[in-house]
């Protein structure tokens, strides 16, 4: 009797209740931060400085991420730091630092800054989506 009117009151519990809903959320949230990565060699090569910026943007093979003036002419920095304290300037707030490579010859320094003190053409910059990769012609 007692097994039967458990029975009963676990499958009317059961009736009454209900799952959570899930709905996609169609609008892109604003990240609390924008990151940027500046990636730098301890030696300038002939070619260029050794300063490499990472917005998270896809670049071409042989495209790089450069900063640039207004007129377009690429930025040359001295030396990694260098670069972090010019984006410092800019409001980039310093979040991390770590060495990778052979000898630990690379240095890259992790950046971040809120939206809030980005141009709107700079927010949709960074926030553009990510290309997709095209699908190829079957033969």
């Amino acid at each position: 009797m007692k097994k039967a009117l458990f029975l009963f009151a676990a499958l009317a519990c059961a009736g009454f209740g209900s799952a959570q809903e899930i709905t996609a959320d169609t609008v892109r949230a604003t990240p609390p931060y924008y990151y940027c990565e500046i990636i730098a060699g301890h030696l300038p090569t002939h070619r260029s400085n050794g300063v490499l910026f990472d917005f998270g943007q896809k670049t071409g093979a042989w495209k790089y991420n450069y900063l640039t003036d207004a007129a377009g002419n690429k930025l040359l920095f001295s030396s990694g730091m260098d670069a972090v304290n010019y984006m410092g300037s800019l409001g980039w707030e310093f979040v991390q630092a770590y060495a990778s490579g052979k000898d630990n010859d690379i240095s890259h320094y992790v950046l971040r800054i809120t939206p809030a003190r980005l141009a709107t053409t700079q927010r949709e910059a960074l926030l553009a989506p990510p290309e997709r990769e095209k699908p190829r012609k079957e033969k």
